[in-house]
């Protein structure tokens, strides 16, 4: 019984971290735990553990004797996040610069022309635009041979492709990441680190610029 919960715990996780980050709930908005239960077929003991897990993950905040709600993060919050991101990933790049393979960079090229072909279209799929982005980035983390800095970045993205589907992100040009993104991959092919890094961080942050001139979806 004990593995059948636990099994039900996750997918819960899974299915509600999944709209968090569609954006079916927005920052502030309450998620109902007997809905969610009547929506899945469970009881609502797997609802409560999976927002209990997702509330040590910053998403949501569960309020004793009212029930749960989506954190309502500021700008300022979220483009904190992205500084330390940016410090994470520039740190990265860096490393991958040193040491990477030469099929490795093949790979990052393929993986941002894909990008490219999805950015081109008209009214693109944001989800999809996060999956082949985080690819993409995940690749060079790693190419950067560190568990400690893989482990640390890879624990902030869907809390990235949360704030970023809340706020009105795709007003820019995306076609300008594919750019950078070639950028960064030229300097990693160069073996230049301090190149892969400063443009990499240059990148990164400019998502949190984006962050904090948007606005927040309501």
């Amino acid at each position: 019984m004990e593995d059948v919960n636990l099994s039900k715990t996750n997918h819960a996780y899974e299915y509600i971290k999944k709209s968090l980050k569609n954006g079916r709930w927005k920052f502030g908005e309450e998620i109902s735990v007997i809905e969610t239960a009547k929506e899945l077929g469970y009881s609502r003991r797997p609802i409560i553990d999976a927002l209990k897990k997702l509330e040590l993950e910053n998403f949501v905040e569960i309020v004793p004797q009212t029930g749960c709600r989506v954190v309502n993060y500021t700008k300022e919050q979220m483009h904190d996040h992205f500084l330390f991101v940016m410090v994470l990933e520039g740190m990265a790049a860096q490393l991958a610069a040193e040491r990477r393979l030469d099929s490795e960079v093949e790979q990052l090229y393929q993986i941002n022309n894909e990008l490219h072909q999805l950015v081109t279209k008209e009214n693109f799929a944001k989800d999809e635009y996060f999956v082949i982005n985080r690819k993409l980035h995940h690749a060079i983390l790693k190419m950067a041979r560190s568990e400690k800095i893989y482990n640390l970045t890879k624990n902030q993205w869907d809390l990235n492709d949360f704030y970023l589907i809340n706020v009105s992100l795709f007003e820019h040009d995306a076609t300008q990441t594919i750019e950078e993104h070639k950028n960064i991959i030229d300097k990693i092919k160069m073996r230049d680190p301090k190149g892969a890094r400063a443009i990499m961080e240059s990148h990164i942050m400019k998502f949190a610029t984006i962050v904090g001139n948007s606005k927040i979806l309501n």
